[in-house]
């Protein structure tokens, strides 16, 4: 039997499209799916639909891995959790030293961290693999972020540099680092769509809600108006949602207002918390979707809340709404990026910021124009000799220029908001607050700490002498 060049664990709506990319690239592969009782073969079936002259479907486990040239590469697309420890368990009786496991799903980047240090102890690879892209995105070209040993590279970077999207003939994949950073930087990926996505969803509800706009209106000023550093994968999608109709009516306007999340938005947020770092956009987007599984509090609550039913003229929005959401979705971008620059510092990972925001250009969800803007700063800051590193993208004179320029319109339209209607706006806020509190030298913090050192003795330090710890008896 000739032996394949890669093994697809998992055919599932990812995995399917995954092995499809491979084959379309001239890369021999091997699939296998669990079974499961009373399920169809879904190997058989994938086999006989695509072609076995493309792959080759396994009869077990042991069939898979035999399958496969030696330093063997076998993709996991399972369920993230403990369907990834058990089946790690399960390959193991039949892997060699110097074979690699790859686990391309939503894993937590502790969970992979340990996994690898784990399989390391048994002369097994394990690369935590970020993929981006969705369906479509995995099938044609999708954002990826491998991270794992050196052999591994070796052997995986050459087949995913085949499949990956490309932009400006360069592929979106890039070796993140090692043990969990490649999870890590999917997560906050994923972060940032949350903010991004709920950015949106608050900028439709200011239209459709506060400015009594039809969603046919809405779609066309979003065209109109949300273009240049909007222009995004997100954005032209939900100009699509807007447009869509079913028997004359908008499908969006019957979709129930519950959002679901998988883990990595309260992730990041957690992360975040854990290591110091403010992200409150991400996070205000992360408990919007919690607030509103609490459907029937609100539906209680809204029968006796305060109503404001002053309307916003949307002449006011052409103006303001654009440059608004730029300044928002510029703090969301930021708060992601100032994260993995903390994390790569705690774990040693050494994380190239600018190449994974050149990889997020294409094939991923929050791919925009306003990726290159972000990669250009990191590589202006590497090529300073007067600046050591960039800390924050809010440091960067470009990224400076376009957060001063459109935080004014973000403040009037929040102000119009806040005056003229009773609609939440707790991603643009959060931003807001975001870039107002970086750009203060004085925060009224300084109550806190008094406070602080009142009730509990707690101590603070002074202007003049801050390296002095100093306590007040205030009674």
């Amino acid at each position: 039997m000739m032996l394949h060049e890669i093994g697809v664990l998992g055919l599932g709506v990812m995995g399917k499209s995954l092995a499809r990319n491979f084959a379309s690239r001239g890369i021999r592969v091997s699939v296998f799916n669990m079974p499961l009782p009373g399920e169809e073969n879904t190997t058989k079936q994938f086999v006989e639909e695509y072609g076995t002259d493309s792959f080759y479907g396994a009869r077990d486990l042991k069939d898979f891995v035999e399958s496969l040239k030696k330093q063997r590469l076998i993709l996991l697309m399972i369920k993230s959790g403990d369907p990834v420890d058990e089946m790690i368990e399960a390959l193991l009786p039949f892997l060699e030293p110097g074979d690699s496991i790859i686990d391309a799903g939503n894993s937590f980047y502790k969970d992979t961290q340990r996994r690898s240090a784990y399989l390391s102890s048994k002369d097994i690879h394990f690369v935590g693999m970020g993929v981006s892209g969705g369906e479509e995105g995995a099938l044609i070209g999708p954002s990826i972020m491998p991270a794992g040993t050196d052999l591994s590279k070796e052997r995986l970077l050459p087949l995913l540099e085949k499949i990956a999207a490309v932009v400006y003939h360069e592929p979106c994949v890039h070796w993140i680092g090692t043990d969990g950073a490649g999870h890590f930087v999917k997560m906050v990926h994923n972060g940032i769509e949350y903010g991004d996505m709920q950015l949106l969803s608050e900028a439709y509800g200011i239209c459709r809600f506060a400015a009594g706009m039809e969603n046919a209106a809405i779609a066309d000023l979003f065209e109109e108006n949300l273009t240049n550093f909007h222009e995004s994968y997100l954005l032209s999608i939900t100009i699509d949602i807007l447009r869509k109709k079913e028997k004359d009516d908008y499908v969006l306007d019957n979709i129930l207002d519950v959002a679901g999340h998988k883990g990595t938005g309260m992730w990041t947020s957690r992360e975040a918390l854990e290591m110091g770092v403010a992200v409150p956009t991400i996070t205000a987007a992360m408990n919007q979707r919690i607030i509103s599984s609490y459907k029937h509090i609100r539906n209680q609550f809204s029968e006796k809340m305060f109503r404001l039913n002053n309307v916003i003229q949307p002449e006011i929005l052409q103006k303001v709404l654009a440059p608004a959401l730029l300044a928002a979705r510029l703090a969301a971008h930021a708060e992601g990026f100032h994260l993995m620059q903390v994390a790569s510092d705690r774990y040693q990972w050494n994380l190239n910021l600018e190449e994974i925001a050149k990889i997020w250009r294409g094939g991923c969800i929050i791919k925009s124009s306003m990726l290159p803007i972000i990669a250009k700063a990191y590589y202006d800051a590497s090529e300073s000799e007067e600046v050591e590193r960039l800390e924050h993208l809010f440091l960067d004179e470009t990224y400076q220029m376009l957060v001063n320029n459109n935080i004014v319109a973000l403040s009037g339209l929040l102000s119009s908001i806040k005056m003229g209607s009773d609609l939440a706006t707790p991603c643009l806020s959060a931003a807001h607050d975001y870039v107002r509190s970086l750009g203060s030298k004085k925060l009224p913090i300084n109550m806190i700490q008094a406070q602080r050192d009142y009730f509990g003795a707690h101590t603070y330090r002074t202007i003049d002498k801050p390296e002095i710890a100093v306590h007040t008896n205030w009674k």
